[in-house]
């Protein structure tokens, strides 16, 4: 079975993990951590850039840094995560969800100016899987009606729209340094502010975190434990198990569970500083080698998918492959490329009907997406006769579906 991804893990990073079990120095790990940020900064064009426990860690103080307070709505797309939702309103903010464009599945500035209100106080503009969306149009809005922009940048990093990098146009930003997404380090984010006197206050939070080697460690763990199983002979019993129609709903949700629980926010790892700073080294080359690999795939697409139009603003950053499919259903679809080995991502999997959860009505574009959206496999590791066999299966299945 080929899954829809594969996380980008390697014996050297267990190498540094037991490394860390056995020689520990605190001081090192500041000076690497310092300069891990120092080093994504520069890489951004930005002059505050800091280190956290998570992408949802970095978007919480992000939100803070732009003086968001709890009864303030904040829009968001009606095309996102819908955890978002919860951590939002966790903080006692008021989400509003605005439509997506049908070609880039990202915010539609005209949704968002309809969607502005007395209580609206910022914009949550996400580069979706690694599209730009049209930041500079969003900033112009948001400054016309007085408005605060946090980028959410968990898919995008290395994408840029003008040759400025994504990030730096909003009053602040956030990514996520997750294992399945550009830059792994077991967990983590960032966090860039434009204010410094909001960055002050950023690191007088960021100061009190608890210094603690056992959370990346544990993370570390169970990412090769998920990668095993991926990996093995087993995954494609697994896999039609896990993802029937009976049981996908439930396994979907107990899988985000275990990967969001709330925990302690600690500091982040002088371990995971020196993952980061190997593979921020090599991240443009990844970005270019992944992209001409999405336009190669993009190009065999048979009648009966329409990819995720990704350069419309700039130059995007690669996350996955997402497409629409037209002809079948997305539950036919999977159960029509399991017969032939192959592994996608559908409904929930992709991302959330944001707009539908909030109960808006005036979202329909989003709604549509959902409905249609897969995720198809593209990733590092995937082989010259993987990637063929893909292609291959996807035209099989929509001329000759079961």
């Amino acid at each position: 079975m080929i899954p829809r991804r594969r996380l980008p893990i390697c014996s050297a990073d267990l190498w540094q993990g037991f490394n860390t079990l056995l020689h520990s120095d605190p001081r090192q790990d500041r000076q690497d951590v310092a300069a891990f940020e120092a080093a994504f900064g520069d890489y951004l064009g930005c002059a505050f850039a800091r280190a956290t426990s998570s992408g949802r860690d970095a978007m919480a103080l992000a939100l803070q840094a732009v003086g968001l307070r709890p009864g303030d709505e904040i829009i968001i797309p009606a095309y996102t995560l819908g955890e978002l939702i919860k951590d939002l309103q966790s903080k006692g903010y008021r989400p509003v969800a605005a439509d997506v464009e049908p070609d880039t599945f990202n915010v539609d500035v005209r949704s968002i100016a309809s969607h502005i209100g007395p209580q609206t106080r910022a914009i949550l503009a996400l580069h979706l899987h690694g599209a730009p969306c049209d930041i500079s149009a969003v900033c112009d809005l948001a400054r016309r009606h007085h408005l605060r922009v946090v980028e959410d940048c968990a898919h995008a990093l290395g994408a840029s729209v003008g040759g400025r990098r994504v990030g730096t146009f909003g009053d602040a930003s956030f990514f996520s340094l997750e294992t399945n997404k550009a830059l792994p380090t077991y967990g983590g984010g960032i966090v860039v502010v434009r204010d410094p006197l909001a960055g002050e206050c950023v690191d007088s939070i960021l100061a009190q975190r608890r210094v603690s080697r056992w959370p990346v460690l544990a993370k570390m763990a169970s990412c090769w434990r998920d990668e095993a199983l991926v990996r093995s002979p087993f995954y494609g019993l697994l896999a039609r198990v896990l993802f029937a129609p009976a049981v996908a709903g439930a396994f979907e949700r107990l899988y985000r569970r275990s990967h969001t629980r709330r925990r302690r926010a600690v500091a982040y790892s002088g371990l995971q500083a020196r993952l980061g700073l190997s593979r921020l080294a090599t991240l443009d080359e990844r970005n270019r080698r992944l992209n001409e690999r999405w336009t190669a795939m993009q190009t065999q697409l048979p009648d009966g998918f329409v990819a995720q139009k990704r350069d419309r603003v700039g130059q995007p950053a690669f996350y996955n492959f997402t497409a629409l499919s037209t002809r079948l259903a997305p539950r036919d679809l999977r159960r029509a490329l399991f017969r032939r080995g192959i592994d996608i991502g559908i409904g929930r999997e992709v991302m959330d009907d944001c707009g539908r959860i909030l109960g808006a009505t005036d979202c329909p574009v989003a709604t549509d997406i959902f409905e249609r959206a897969v995720i198809l496999p593209l990733y590092e590791g995937l082989s010259a006769k993987h990637f063929a066999r893909t292609v291959g299966a996807l035209k099989e299945a929509v001329v000759v579906p079961l």
